[in-house]
């Protein structure tokens, strides 16, 4: 059986759970935070989890610590009958299906900005209030800060980018400037 099909049943199972005991939002939470740090060291986790010498407990310790506190029961519970079932290596395929089915149903996109400097709070609660109007959903942001835009910022929202960037600008300008 290959990683999607195994990652949506166990993804699907959880939520369904999830829903049933009304800790859907907890349980993305932890997932959320465990996506985020397993991207962050995916290399050692990889290492680890699919490491059959490691014992069943320490994998599981690492998931639950890399989900961080608060760790929902429900969340805990699916941890330990991942690695019963010995598909601790799924686990970050099974929390990134997860996320998408919450968002899904909850109507929330994916959005990151990349600005030159930080922006002002309200400068973002206009970009949030700019993906409600256009796409009927909640804004999940993301926030990065890349100087080499000089200013402005790319908003990037699902597979749709809008480079309002002094550097994309530039960029186009020259391009134009070459087929001239």
């Amino acid at each position: 059986m290959d990683n999607g099909r195994i990652s949506v049943r166990y993804a699907r199972a959880l939520f369904q759970l999830a829903q049933e005991q009304g800790c859907e939002e907890a349980v993305y939470s932890g997932l959320m935070r465990f996506a985020h740090n397993y991207l962050l060291a995916i290399s050692q986790f990889n290492e680890v989890l699919a490491n059959p010498i490691v014992a069943r407990e320490e994998k599981v310790k690492l998931m639950e610590m890399s989900v961080g506190e608060p760790l929902h029961d429900t969340l805990k519970q699916f941890i330990a009958f991942v690695a019963d079932q010995k598909r601790e290596n799924k686990m970050f395929f099974i929390a990134m299906k997860y996320m998408e089915m919450y968002r899904a149903k909850h109507s929330i996109l994916s959005t990151q900005v990349t600005t030159a400097t930080e922006l002002p709070e309200a400068t973002y609660d206009h970009i949030k209030a700019f993906v409600k109007q256009t796409f009927d959903a909640e804004a999940e942001m993301d926030v990065r800060i890349d100087p080499s835009l000089i200013g402005g910022f790319i908003l990037d929202i699902e597979n749709n980018r809008m480079d309002a960037s002094v550097a994309g600008q530039l960029n186009a300008l020259k391009n134009r400037l070459k087929q001239q």
